[in-house]
């Protein structure tokens, strides 16, 4: 699938860093979707993707 800056988005995607919402442009939404779900996808035992939740916390230094 070739990917253009100016795709409409396919999935929505909310990304929030420290709690903060970051605004993503359509390529970056896409990318971001499609490699999450692509990662999810080949994992055992998971059917059909619907919904995803991702939460990640870095450990303290």
């Amino acid at each position: 699938m070739a990917c253009e800056a100016n795709q409409e988005p396919t999935a929505d995607v909310e990304l929030k860093v420290n709690g903060d919402q970051i605004e993503l442009n359509d390529f970056v939404r896409n990318f971001v979707a499609h490699t999450v779900i692509g990662m999810i996808k080949s994992l055992r035992d998971v059917g059909k993707v619907e919904t995803i939740s991702l939460d990640i916390s870095r450990k303290a230094e």
